[in-house]
């Protein structure tokens, strides 16, 4: 048999394995299910205990709830843990088909920011979407260095 037609049928055999290994997600996004979160946290905002602004995009079509948790990632803390219904609307999540927004300051939680002083802190969000029984459609986190306030 052709050597090149050997090394043709065995790159076409590999493509359903190499594809298994493509990325699925990455910070702030799950590619499988395009559902993603972008967040900026401000560290003048976390020196005064405040959530930052979150995007949620690709909000799957039966989710009836998001819940979003805010970790103080370098301790494992959990500061916010606040399940958005979709019918909040006073400072609370705002749906827009499939985008959604969490705004400033809206989230509450059992801990207090972290303020980052002298040294960065790393902050983690992540963001599930759940439907009508609290069954899980997708989920996401995404981590940030924040620096300290100037």
């Amino acid at each position: 048999m052709n050597p090149l037609r050997l090394l043709l049928i065995a790159a076409l055999a590999m493509l359903p394995i190499m594809a298994g290994c493509a990325p699925k997600s990455s910070d702030g996004m799950d590619f499988a299910k395009g559902f993603g979160v972008d967040v900026g946290f401000k560290a003048v905002d976390m020196c005064q205990n405040v959530s930052p602004e979150m995007h949620i995009h690709g909000v799957p079509p039966k989710t009836k709830k998001l819940n979003v948790k805010v970790l103080d990632f370098d301790f494992g803390t959990e500061i916010f843990n606040q399940d958005f219904g979709f019918q909040t609307t006073d400072r609370g999540l705002y749906i827009n088909g499939a985008q959604a927004m969490v705004p400033k300051g809206s989230l509450y939680g059992p801990n207090q920011m972290p303020c980052p002083k002298e040294m960065p802190k790393k902050m983690q969000v992540k963001v599930t979407a759940l439907d009508a029984k609290d069954r899980e459609l997708a989920n996401v986190s995404v981590t940030r260095d924040v620096k300290p306030a100037p």
